[in-house]
C-alpha cells in the first residue's frame, strides 16, 4: 500500500497497483501497474515513475518494472481482478 500511495503521488498517475510476480519459483519481483491520468501533461513513463519513487522509498520497494494499462480488470463484484492483470 505504501508503494501504491507513493505512485499515486505522481501528478500523471490516476490509479496504481503493485503486485509481486514470480517469473521463477521463489524469486519474486515487484511490478507496478499504472493507469495514467486523463490529459496527463507530465509525460508519465517508467523512468519518471522510478525516479519519483526512488526519492520517496527505499530501493527494495521500487518496482523493477511498470506496466501501463488503460484500465484495471475488475471482477463481477467490481473489485480489482489481480489475476487478470497482464
Amino acid at each position: 500500500m505504501e508503494i501504491e500511495a507513493a505512485l499515486l503521488g505522481h501528478a500523471g498517475v490516476q490509479r496504481a497497483v503493485v503486485v509481486v510476480r514470480e517469473d521463477q519459483p521463489g524469486k519474486g519481483r515487484l511490478v507496478g501497474y499504472v493507469v495514467a491520468g486523463a490529459g496527463a501533461e507530465t509525460g508519465v513513463d517508467a523512468e519518471a515513475l522510478r525516479s519519483h519513487l526512488q526519492r520517496r522509498l527505499p530501493d527494495y520497494m521500487v518496482p523493477s518494472s511498470f506496466v501501463f494499462v488503460a484500465r484495471f480488470p475488475l471482477t463481477a463484484n467490481g473489485k480489482l481482478d489481480r489475476g487478470a492483470l497482464p
